[in-house]
């Protein structure tokens, strides 16, 4: 389950929130006076553990309506991308 730190609008405290995929991530209440919170940036692990950069620029991110461009890709037989999709054909 994901954690999220947050910082309260209040007393200024920071603290972790949990939550399951799906819930509201944006908000919280502070656990010590009950204030709204407001969501902290988190960077990626990568950038924590080994201070780099994102590897994919901005620029080769195409939305999910654009068609892709060049070969099919391929993850093995059998494949899907999640419930709802048909397994990749090889």
């Amino acid at each position: 389950m994901p954690t999220y730190d947050f910082r309260c609008t209040r007393c200024e405290a920071v603290f972790e929130v949990r939550r399951r995929f799906g819930e509201d991530i944006d908000s919280a209440e502070c656990p010590d006076d009950g204030a709204a919170a407001t969501r902290l940036f988190s960077p990626p692990l990568d950038m924590l553990v080994y201070g780099k950069e994102p590897s994919t620029p901005t620029s080769s991110i195409r939305p999910p309506s654009a068609p892709a461009s060049g070969p099919p890709h391929s993850h093995g037989h059998g494949h899907s991308h999640g419930p709802g999709t048909a397994p990749h054909s090889h």
